[in-house]
């Protein structure tokens, strides 16, 4: 209990609730699916409550030394749970259509979180690989909610692919067992600083192996050569999983890849190059494709693989002060991405309006939803005066202190975000024509504004106390 006090509170509290919502799947009446939502925001509350009272100094170890928890993991897990708390309000019209099954729903989006909270902690390969594709399961199940026939399809896609990656991590875990026969990163990196202190130590191989084993990460987070499952699978699922998918993963996943490059970095200079690449074709073609789409959740699917691009580029550097300016982008990315998300919900759930043509004139109907609409995509494309504008620059100041070796990636990503705000700037011209239309939009979504509109003033308010959050992210890098 002890452990579990110190260093596994918030991931008992939804363990807890998640088993509340299935045995209320059980025995709950259907007219009493509205307590679903309220149970699982309690239980988000509760746990963003007990992230206070863990133990981060010095760091807390359970289930026998498998499970860590400091100011790192508490960091992540925060902002974990406040995405599964907008993304549970957001969730509000859809529970209400399959409200014999929200309970359920909420069963397996609580479980995403948990183990995307587990992955963030896991210290060795075994419950990162466990926590990753528990997670996916998660994802493969919200996605098959939906009834439509071309969404089954496109779940089924999407889990054959995640099948494949999988054996890729595998692979690359098993080579690194038979370098290392160790699964634990400590132990790891201790094999390692032996091996390079007698001059044998394997870079070529464990290049290889990292890459094989980023695999997974790459795939969830939509980078070049995963990203084509995207905009098909985004365009298929519900509003609400489409927000779960770009936010939930998102965190988890580079939550992951900073521990697993903080490891490994210091014994593999080439997979440095190999991640730069990767982040600079994919904000490339990323931009590309957004810039041609119509729909607004394939926009929205390209733009998490942009973004998710953008911080590749700037953790692929490695340091204290880069990996601070990836912990303060994924700050800004998760208000501005979930404002996106729920000025989208709102226009569909409210008018049915889903595609760039059907935006025209909104303006002239609800000039406060396109304002704030307005707002978190110029924080998206990282445009003044908004949060996304200094996240960026403090990426990029990064990727240009560490080098003249980085500077064509650094050349090029600027690029490529000149043609991402014009991706963006094609939905705010849309929403500003002088077109007079019949959109009746509905303001009694309650949850659904207060998020946009929280978001949209979270993106200014983030601006003006950049210096202050960019050191406590400092801080934060600087005890991973």
């Amino acid at each position: 209990m002890s452990e579990i006090v110190a260093a596994y509170m918030p991931e008992f509290i939804i363990t807890v609730f998640i088993i509340f919502n299935l045995v209320a799947s059980l025995f709950f009446n259907t007219y009493l699916y509205k307590l679903s939502k309220w149970f699982t925001l309690l239980g988000i509350v509760l746990a963003i409550a007990s992230t206070f009272y863990l133990q981060i100094e010095p760091e807390a170890f359970a289930f026998h030394n498998t499970f860590l928890t400091n100011i790192y993991t508490v960091f992540f897990k925060i902002l974990i749970l406040m995405a599964g708390f907008f993304l549970t309000l957001l969730s509000r019209n859809m529970i209400r259509e399959k409200r014999d099954r929200a309970f359920e729903y909420f069963s397996v989006f609580l479980s995403g979180i948990l183990f995307a909270m587990c992955a963030v902690s896991a210290v060795d390969f075994i419950g990162l690989f466990v926590s990753l594709e528990a997670l996916g399961l998660s994802c493969y199940l919200l996605l098959s909610l939906n009834k439509n026939p071309n969404a089954k399809q496109l779940t089924f896609g999407y889990l054959v692919q995640s099948a494949v990656v999988s054996s890729l991590f595998l692979f690359g875990l098993s080579v690194i067992y038979g370098m290392c026969a160790e699964f634990g990163f400590d132990k790891i990196s201790l094999y390692l600083v032996n091996a390079a202190a007698v001059s044998s130590q394997p870079q070529i191989l464990l290049t290889f192996s990292l890459i094989l084993i980023m695999c997974t990460m790459f795939f969830k987070l939509g980078l070049v050569p995963f990203s084509s499952w995207l905009p098909d699978t985004f365009e298929g699922a519900s509003y609400p999983i489409g927000a779960y998918m770009s936010s939930i993963p998102v965190l988890a996943c580079f939550a992951v890849l900073s521990r697993i490059l903080m490891t490994f970095l210091h014994y593999t200079y080439t997979i440095k190059i190999v991640l730069a690449l990767i982040a600079v074709i994919t904000i490339f073609l990323g931009s590309l494709s957004l810039i041609r789409q119509e729909n607004l959740k394939r926009i929205m699917a390209y733009s998490m693989s942009v973004q998710s691009g953008i911080i590749l580029l700037g953790l692929c550097v490695f340091s204290v002060y880069s990996l601070s300016s990836v912990l303060f982008y994924l700050f800004c990315y998760l208000f501005a991405n979930t404002g996106a998300w729920a000025a989208i919900i709102l226009l569909y759930n409210s008018a049915k309006l889903e595609n760039l043509d059907e935006l025209k004139g909104v303006i002239y109907h609800r000039p406060y939803y396109v304002i704030a609409f307005t707002v978190i995509l110029i924080a998206l494309a990282g445009l003044a005066p908004t949060c996304g504008f200094v996240a960026k620059m403090y990426i990029f100041s990064a990727v240009a202190r560490s080098g003249f070796i980085f500077l064509p990636f650094l050349i090029t990503a600027l690029l490529a975000s000149v043609i991402l705000i014009y991706g963006y700037w094609r939905i705010i011209r849309a929403m500003f024509r002088r077109i007079e239309t019949d959109i009746v939009i509905d303001t009694s979504v309650i949850s659904s504004k207060f998020i946009l509109y929280a978001c949209a003033a979270a993106t200014v308010i983030i601006c003006l106390f950049a210096d202050k959050l960019i050191r406590f992210c400092q801080l934060v890098a600087y005890y991973m």
